[in-house]
């Protein structure tokens, strides 16, 4: 897993219904389950300042992905350590070990 840097604060809607489309339903529902539990967990840690996910119902694009998503919310998420933004990419692998991963590297 890999926290990358960015300059977005949250999701673009538009980004990620083209991802679905482009990507079998399957594997968007797989990534999507995993980017939701990752999503609450960050919420829940101590380092992270906030965290924008559209499967979150406190996130502020929850209404318009409820209405425009389906099979899930995306891999994406987005969480604030400090100042600087990350975005972190939910794979299709096992979540108890991205979720692992991820206490790791919040660890350093």
């Amino acid at each position: 897993m890999e926290l990358k840097k960015t300059d977005e604060k949250g999701p673009d809607l538009g980004v990620l219904l083209c991802m679905q489309e482009q990507m079998g339903a399957g594997e968007w529902r797989m990534r999507s389950d995993a980017a939701q539990v990752i999503a609450n967990y960050l919420r829940c840690h101590p380092k992270v300042a906030e965290v924008r996910y559209p499967g979150l119902t406190s996130d502020a694009s929850y209404h318009e992905a409820s209405c425009t998503l389906r099979g899930g919310f995306g891999p994406y998420v987005w969480l604030r350590l400090r100042s600087q933004w990350f975005v972190l990419d939910a794979t299709a692998e096992d979540v108890k070990d991205q979720v692992l991963d991820l206490e790791r590297i919040l660890s350093k």
